[in-house]
């Protein structure tokens, strides 16, 4: 590391948490990835291990002590290490990151695995994710400007003043990057878990009032939560479904997809201010509306479709026939699996910034079929794609919610004035990738698609239509989003 870089930077270790040697371990990591010994602090009480590193300088973990430490300091960075042994280019990484993107002023990074070097690849800056869930890793830099206009670390956050700095951070309109470099090796079966776990619960809900957002929070493992989002007032939903109501072989039994999928929601939604706006081709038998209005009474509308088969127009005309402030864009070979799903992703929709929120979706038998989209290489796929079920990654994203790329519209949550505002589905893509290109207008104006593992549904996918992906449908995406769609920053689920 360049002497340049290390006069910049000071490393604070927090002590907390950690066996006997594992924080002189700790100091040799960032000792030999250039941080001279002297600026090196290690934050400890009396009931956290020794330090026996030479020259290392022992702070009390006082959050007035520690405020008055990073106000005398002349570093420019603090490398606020929490656990793991940093890389020997870890400090260079960082420092170079920073000074070629001057206007990032939070950055963490990937790690691995100390016992096989198993990627930890983290997401690029996900505040939806990071209310359930601490994903930051091992090490995070902040420039000592940040303290200054923050004011500072916060006694009620010990022992989760990392996570408390960074939502603090993201409230102020700071910018938060991820570094795409392994900054650290880490052992999550090491981590102490349960002595943090009540000051992370305890910063999150001060994160949610400063912000105004009421959530149940509730412990799914340890270092992730979900958070229940109430619902202010009961905005009306309008469910689009395109349908021909046909029918198919479905768990050993003939069924017509469009009924059945309502009479699903209609059985088990815990959420009741619907409408039903069914997008019917002319081919749509009569027994089947006459079954839908029994179903659905005065919530039913029925939209005609007479042309061509093109699902970005069917849908453009339901969103258009809809009253709803928020549309449920959905396909007709869906079963409902949880009965708050509405809730789950109304919560989400009604975040600040979140534009779009789409649901977990399973095949029939139980494996994994949709959880995000996958952008790279100018193509799409899913997260998680047949993975089955209650398989996770090692930093648990099947279990928050969480930003992502995109998310199908077989199953999409949106407000009314936002589907208007990006034009809706493009009908130069008639059959594929049109929930692609309705993610990239969404995202083109700053607000964030986001992925819930509480909505879940079946979806039998292809049993309604001819899945075949047309080269042209490939084409036309590619003309319009190829440059956006080359690397994937928020999931490497594959």
């Amino acid at each position: 590391m360049s002497d340049a870089s290390a006069a910049r930077t000071e490393a604070w270790i927090d002590a907390a948490g950690h066996a006997d040697g594992d924080v002189d371990e700790m100091v040799a990591s960032v000792i030999a990835a250039g941080i001279p010994s002297h600026a090196v602090r290690v934050v400890s009480t009396e009931d956290d291990p020794p330090v026996r590193a030479d020259g290392v300088r022992v702070i009390p973990a006082d959050v007035e002590v520690l405020n008055r430490e990073w106000r005398a300091s002349g570093a420019e960075f603090l490398m606020l290490v929490r656990r793991g042994r940093a890389e020997p280019e870890t400090v260079d990484r960082v420092t170079g990151f920073l000074d070629r993107f001057p206007e990032v002023e939070v950055a963490y990074g990937d790690s691995v695995a100390a016992k096989d070097s198993s990627p930890l690849t983290r997401p690029r800056f996900s505040p939806i994710r990071l209310r359930s869930n601490d994903y930051l890793g091992p090490i995070v830099v902040v420039r000592r400007s940040v303290l200054e206009r923050l004011g500072g670390f916060r006694p009620e956050a010990r022992r989760a003043q990392v996570l408390d700095l960074v939502l603090r951070a993201d409230e102020a309109g700071l910018d938060i990057a991820l570094v795409p470099a392994v900054l650290a090796r880490e052992d999550l079966a090491d981590v102490d878990f349960a002595s943090s776990a009540e000051a992370q619960d305890r910063v999150v809900r001060d994160h949610l009032d400063r912000c105004g957002v009421v959530a149940e929070m509730e412990h799914v493992r340890p270092f992730t939560r979900r958070l229940r989002y109430r619902i202010e007032g009961d905005p009306l939903v309008s469910i689009v479904i395109p349908t021909r109501g046909g029918s198919a072989h479905v768990a050993g039994a003939e069924r017509v997809l469009v009924v059945e999928a309502i009479r699903g929601i209609v059985d088990r939604s815990t959420y009741r201010n619907l409408e039903f706006v069914v997008v019917c081709d002319r081919e749509t038998p009569d027994d089947v509306v006459a079954e839908l209005r029994e179903l659905c009474g005065d919530r039913l509308r029925i939209v005609l479709w007479d042309a061509p088969f093109n699902f970005s127009a069917k849908m453009n005309r339901g969103a258009a026939a809809a009253s709803g402030e928020y549309l449920l864009l959905l396909n007709d070979d869906v079963e409902v699996v949880t009965d708050d799903w509405i809730e789950s992703m109304l919560g989400l929709a009604r975040q600040r910034g979140v534009g779009m929120v789409g649901a977990m979706l399973y095949f029939e038998d139980s494996t994994i079929q949709h959880a995000g989209q996958i952008y790279t290489g100018g193509v799409a796929g899913h997260a998680a794609f047949g993975w089955t079920g209650g398989r996770d990654d090692l930093l648990g994203t099947l279990a928050t919610d969480h930003e992502v790329s995109g998310v199908t519209a077989a199953c999409a949550l949106i407000a009314s004035d936002v589907y208007a505002e990006v034009g809706g589905f493009t009908l130069s893509l008639p059959g594929n990738y049109n929930d692609v290109d309705l993610n990239m207008k969404v995202r083109g104006t700053g607000r964030s698609v986001v992925f819930t593992p509480w909505a879940r549904l079946y979806h039998f996918e292809s049993k309604s239509r001819d899945p075949r992906i047309l080269p042209s449908d490939i084409e036309t995406l590619q003309s319009r989003w190829l440059r956006r769609m080359q690397v994937e920053m928020y999931s490497r689920m594959l």
